[in-house]
């Protein structure tokens, strides 16, 4: 049993998007979501890791936190003869307040065991809006409503797709530390060979592969892939005039 392989992305057909903020802009209608996982997909990813003998659901526990009730929930896993258990609590829900306060509980139990946890690093995303469904029907379109407070009206959104590093990893395109580290050196020589400012490298560093590759955890080789690597070893080639690591270096090679 190798715990570690709880933190693995999970399918996108795992994966659920809600509605977070919405509301009118200059454009119209607008939605940001966020991505979460189901109570299901983290049942079923204790039992391909640890086996469904090894972990259990602790009996829900009902807390008051600040004058509020919530679910207390439990995820334990046997470790060697030892049971280990990780708690987290989460509020009744609007929609079935206990199916949903208990679902939120068990995700929220998971995430302390490492599953689901890397969903954290993704930002509020925008989704595609429109006034009325478009082709797949319910399935691709959200059906939605703005608050009073935005005139209530009804709207459409679509799911967004997850960035390649939130999804499982595919071997043939995976990079190694090794790689990431002549990533880092091949930058280093081009655009910063006099720095030996740690901060001002790890920070050169990063605006450089955002400029390249966009936002994604750039420390972790393990979020890389190989398309984003040769991607920045292209421009690295390319550059012709490095002008160094300062914050207005836009580091482009037009």
């Amino acid at each position: 049993m190798n715990l570690n392989e709880l933190q693995t992305p999970f399918s996108s057909d795992d994966i659920e998007w809600r509605v977070s903020r919405s509301g009118n802009g200059p454009k119209g209608v607008f939605a940001l979501v966020l991505a979460y996982i189901t109570a299901r997909a983290v049942q079923s990813r204790f039992d391909q890791v640890c086996g469904p003998e090894n972990w259990k659901l602790e009996p829900p526990q009902i807390i008051e936190v600040n004058g509020k009730s919530a679910f207390a929930c439990g995820i334990s896993v046997r470790i060697g003869e030892e049971w280990v258990t990780k708690w987290d609590v989460a509020e009744p829900t609007n929609v079935e307040p206990a199916k949903g306060g208990w679902s939120g509980a068990v995700k929220r139990a998971a995430c302390a065991w490492g599953c689901g946890r890397y969903l954290y690093r993704l930002d509020e995303t925008f989704a595609e809006v429109a006034e009325q469904q478009g082709v797949g029907g319910a399935r691709v379109w959200n059906y939605a409503r703005l608050s009073e407070k935005h005139g209530g009206g009804v709207y459409y959104w679509k799911a967004p797709s997850l960035p390649a590093w939130a999804l499982p990893a595919d071997p043939g395109h995976e990079i190694s530390e090794k790689e990431l580290n002549d990533l880092k050196k091949a930058w280093k020589a081009k655009f910063a060979p006099d720095s030996k400012n740690p901060k001002e490298l790890r920070e050169g560093f990063s605006r450089f592969v955002q400029s390249v590759c966009g936002e994604f955890p750039i420390s972790d080789y393990t979020c890389w892939l190989r398309e984003a690597l040769e991607k920045c070893m292209k421009r690295i080639e390319e550059t012709t005039d490095p002008g160094g690591v300062a914050p207005d270096v836009p580091f482009d090679s037009e």
